[in-house]
């Protein structure tokens, strides 16, 4: 019993958020209507004036976060060309040889001619430098394979989605290449995952690419092993509701992971195939500010105070063990009641009843426990369990325990898309028997005119007690507790 609660005690001190209130850094994320490009190019100089279209958006907002005073600017991933050349043949004259900054030391704006086919380099150079702000953007790579290379595409050439880092004074600082690619025929993962960062004197940044976000490798080692305390992430990330949407799953690792988060999505909120939307600064303790608008058409540049992260100790202590919530309350052991699909995995479901109650229900072992009040409604509500792999994203090993509003009341669309509700929680406290340390809280409330809406700094507490929703004044939309077994993943994967 001792040993259990010293480890409670240690993780507690571990999911601590610890801030200098009088240090902030000014950050900023764009989030970029993209201009797709149409015809596709046939040659470079047809490639790069396309892409220079884009670029002008670029310019024009760091202009206005440079007047602002931001430190660190943000832009989408495949904000410059786009999302859909999955053909090799056809994106190779959008990419650039990007040198490794950790070989060479290059200022792209002060020596533009140094390397060929670099133009899209110099202009981020240059922006960085003119408005003195570090410079993260996303763009392609284009590399020849080494002699006698054995993992060598057959064109002779390796294709990377890489995210690129310029200083205030325009150097080039730091080159990532993505890992976890999702869809992405025309490009190539590396051999080895790729641990990238620069420091700052606002704190240590980690490069990281959308889908990255999912693995052990290289997002979660980041944190872990080279003591980063932010993380910088561009995505072009559709919306996958309910427990996938942008702005909901990528908060949630800010939490769970006592990491702050810069996210750039890119916006295309009217293609039915992707709802690709919502961005945001994100910290241990909550959202800064973030922008969730499936309305306008216009690129969105946002613009907050990110309190600097003390990260201590430097490594989690928690690395082996799992963290414990503590036992579930086996007095309150329901049955499932009935089983729902979510995002193609099946959930064990109990029904949220009355105004008030503690229930706990399982799957495979795995149980998870809910004390509630809530406000009386007709609205339906259910509480659910999934111990299991996950294959949408995947192959991933989730452990899952979530509160939510059913899209109807029929109990087979608990699992659905909710974008409203009416019902207040005045109380809500879950937390599970997980395997594993790497736990993501999430909620999400209803705002108006159909918005998610994240709760704001101090309407919820997440400990080693587990997840504890204090003073949510909107209605509840779901809240859940998301662990990932990276060991269950596959044989090649590492982690807790």
């Amino acid at each position: 019993m001792k040993t259990a609660a010293l480890l409670v005690s240690i993780c507690a001190a571990v999911l601590a958020y610890t801030v200098t209130q009088a240090r902030t850094y000014r950050a900023a994320v764009y989030e970029h209507k993209v201009i797709f490009p149409w015809p596709w190019a046939t040659n470079r100089p047809m490639a790069l004036s396309q892409m220079m279209v884009n670029m002008k958006a670029f310019q024009e907002k760091a202009h206005i976060a440079g007047k602002q005073g931001v430190d660190i600017m943000v832009f989408g991933e495949d904000s410059l060309y786009g999302y859909y050349m999955r053909y090799r043949h056809v994106i190779k004259h959008y990419l650039e040889p990007i040198p490794d900054p950790k070989l060479i030391m290059w200022n792209p704006c002060n020596e533009p001619m140094r390397f060929p086919q670099a133009e899209i380099q110099v202009e981020l150079s240059c922006m960085a430098k003119r408005n003195r702000m570090y410079i993260v953007a996303n763009m392609g790579d284009i590399q020849l394979c080494e002699l006698g290379d054995p993992h060598c595409p057959s064109e002779g050439w390796y294709q990377y989605n890489t995210n690129v880092a310029y200083d205030k004074e325009g150097n080039f600082i730091a080159r990532y290449h993505k890992q976890n690619r999702y869809i992405e025929p025309q490009f190539n993962a590396p051999v080895h995952p790729e641990y990238v960062y620069f420091d700052t004197k606002f704190g240590r940044f980690g490069l990281v690419v959308c889908n990255d976000i999912m693995f052990y490798d290289p997002m979660v080692e980041l944190v872990r092993e080279y003591n980063v305390t932010d993380i910088v992430l561009p995505t072009a990330w559709p919306e996958s509701l309910p427990l996938y949407s942008s702005i909901g799953f990528i908060s949630s690792f800010a939490v769970g992971h006592n990491v702050n988060l810069l996210h750039a999505n890119i916006r295309e909120p009217h293609n039915p195939d992707t709802y690709v939307y919502g961005s945001g600064l994100y910290t241990p303790a909550g959202p800064v500010k973030y922008v969730y608008d499936a309305v306008s058409t216009m690129g969105i540049l946002i613009i907050g105070d990110v309190p600097v992260n003390e990260r201590l100790p430097k490594k989690l202590p928690c690395d082996v063990n799992p963290l414990l919530f503590g036992q579930p309350n086996m007095k309150s052991l329901a049955l499932p009641e009935f089983k729902a699909d979510m995002f193609k995995d099946w959930f064990n479901f109990v029904h949220v009843k009355g105004t008030e109650g503690t229930v706990t229900v399982c799957q495979e072992r795995f149980c998870c426990y809910l004390n509630y009040k809530k406000s009386a409604s007709l609205e339906m509500y259910a509480f659910g369990v999934f111990n299991g792999l996950h294959k949408a994203y995947g192959p991933i090993y989730q452990q899952i325990c979530v509160l939510m509003k059913c899209q109807t009341n029929n109990p087979l669309s608990c699992g659905k898309h909710v974008l409203s509700a009416n019902t207040h929680f005045s109380h809500f406290h879950i937390k599970g028997s997980f395997s594993s340390p790497f736990i993501q809280p999430q909620i999400i409330q209803s705002g108006p005119g159909y918005q998610l809406e994240l709760p704001p700094i101090g309407s919820f507490n997440y400990d080693a007690a587990g997840l504890t929703g204090l003073a949510v004044k909107k209605p509840l939309i779901h809240a859940a507790l998301i662990g990932r077994v990276y060991r269950k993943d596959c044989i090649t994967c590492y982690g807790g």
